[in-house]
């Protein structure tokens, strides 16, 4: 089995953080949610780290690695939807 490589979260600094960021960031990625699923989903371990770190610290009841990572990708896909449908579309293959 191959070794994994270790992934190093890259960062892009932002001069100022704008009045209300840190509670729109909050309410947007850091509330509450129950999963509806225990399905598994492997990231690295670096990304775990991070997560793990921001929900710890912040210590709100009913935040967890599983809800946060869910709204990022949430966020991701409405972000990024109309790319993620061409790429979806341009390699999808008649399974016949």
């Amino acid at each position: 089995m191959k070794k994994s490589q270790s992934r190093v979260v890259t960062t892009i600094e932002v001069a100022e953080i704008p009045d209300g960021a840190e509670e729109r960031y909050i309410e947007r990625f850091l509330s509450p949610h129950i999963l509806m699923s225990n399905r598994k989903v492997y990231i690295y371990p670096e990304v775990h780290a991070a997560l793990s770190r921001m929900v710890k610290g912040l210590d709100r009841p009913g935040v967890s690695i599983g809800s946060y990572a869910s709204e990022i990708i949430l966020e991701h896909i409405a972000r990024n939807n109309a790319v993620m449908r061409s790429v979806h579309e341009r390699n999808h293959k008649d399974l016949f």
